[in-house]
């Protein structure tokens, strides 16, 4: 075809030239890292004095798009290295690559249903659970912070929650509705990688709603849900059914009556003794029993929900999936060989990172999230872990 002829086709040249430039740009990353070589001169034949300058990211482009995409993928697949080399020598170096690829078989499979603490929600600044314990303690008049300090100390939330309930149940249930409330222009941190991770179930003692919303900007919406002592939404049929779910087991802010925050409500909630009749600790069961739960932003230490588990290890009736836990690892190898055997006792598999401290003097948790974006990337067969 005369060249001169694509003048008539102006349009159509136009809007292809468009598509192909807009592709193009969205490659900033290796543009920028090729164009790090000298700019292609071409001078004209019309002006002596006059040439054109190109970046070699676009000549490539334009005139040998094959060898750009081969470069641009050559690129991609060392930008993966790169980005998971501390997290891989981190596994590598602690000895540890045994657990790490057993979670990612777990993520390749499917099966993994996420565990996730307040520690998770920490990054979008809501507070912890021993936080917002004393944050209401501070608020109460009559009571003070060193009134459940005893509590505090054995971890012993749930009590705790009940001395501060028993003396303002309205100013606790208020507190949790607002110091709860949704952030989603704040939502960030390894939260953000649930959807990769999670394909069916997500088990959170968070009141708030950001899982909901990384979900929902996500355009990927939870089938089903259970909140607290929420009944009739038929959890654990959706749950068998392999939809993507979420159990929120203290209830969730927006929903006074699905709260289950004290002594009391836990009670009421799960039985006193434990009885799996109740739809909260049989909907737990089932997820304990099916899916490999991988705990994050969890403390894991002894507490109710880890005394449920050990009533279904103990009473042998089920086969139980290995689960695993990122866990900061402990300051002495005491406390850590004590809580690595206790936690085995209830087939979770511990998989410890380091929580150097950062520049404000807390505790770097950044680890963890890099260890998460490593697993799905050598699941997803993006990185090759040796």
């Amino acid at each position: 075809m005369d060249i001169k002829k694509l003048r008539d086709s102006h349009d159509i040249v136009e809007q292809l030239e468009t598509a192909l430039q807009t592709a193009y740009d969205s490659n900033e990353g290796f543009n920028s890292s090729v164009d790090e070589a000298d700019v292609v001169v071409i001078r004209s034949l019309k002006e002596a004095d006059q040439s054109y300058l190109y970046k070699p990211s676009e000549v490539l482009y334009w005139v040998d798009r094959k060898a750009y995409l081969d470069e641009l993928d050559h690129w991609e697949g060392q930008q993966q290295v790169d980005q998971h080399e501390a997290a891989s020598n981190f596994i590598k170096q602690s000895d540890q690559v045994a657990v790490f690829l057993d979670l990612v078989d777990a993520i390749r499979l499917g099966r993994i249903a996420p565990f996730v603490g307040a520690g998770l929600s920490k990054a979008c600044d809501y507070p912890m659970w021993g936080e917002a314990l004393r944050k209401i303690a501070r608020k109460l008049d009559g009571l003070e912070v060193q009134d459940i300090e005893p509590l505090m100390a054995q971890y012993d939330y749930l009590q705790a929650a009940q001395v501060l309930h028993d003396a303002a149940a309205d100013q606790v249930n208020h507190f949790i509705k607002t110091e709860f409330r949704q952030r989603v222009e704040s939502v960030r941190g390894p939260v953000l990688l649930l959807p990769e991770l999670a394909k069916g179930c997500i088990v959170t003692t968070n009141f708030d709603s950001v899982i909901e919303a990384v979900f929902q900007e996500k355009k990927e919406l939870l089938d089903g849900y259970m909140y607290g002592m929420q009944p009739g939404n038929a959890f654990v049929q959706r749950l068998l059914r392999g939809e993507r779910c979420i159990l929120k087991l203290h209830g969730d802010a927006r929903q006074e009556n699905t709260y289950v925050f004290t002594e009391k409500q836990y009670q009421v909630a799960y039985g006193e003794p434990l009885s799996f009749q109740n739809q909260l600790p049989r909907a737990l069961r089932q997820i304990f029993i099916s899916h490999s739960l991988l705990f994050l932003g969890c403390s894991l230490e002894q507490d109710k929900t880890l005394d449920l588990f050990k009533s279904v290890v103990d009473e042998a009736a089920f086969e139980i999936p290995d689960h695993f836990a990122l866990l900061s690892k402990p300051s002495t190898q005491q406390e850590k060989a004590q809580k690595e055997s206790r936690l085995l006792k209830l087939k979770i598999r511990p998989l410890w990172y380091d929580t150097p401290a950062g520049e404000d003097g807390k505790p770097d948790h950044s680890l963890l999230e890099q260890i998460l974006k490593l697993a799905i990337a050598v699941a997803r067969r993006q990185v090759v872990f040796e």
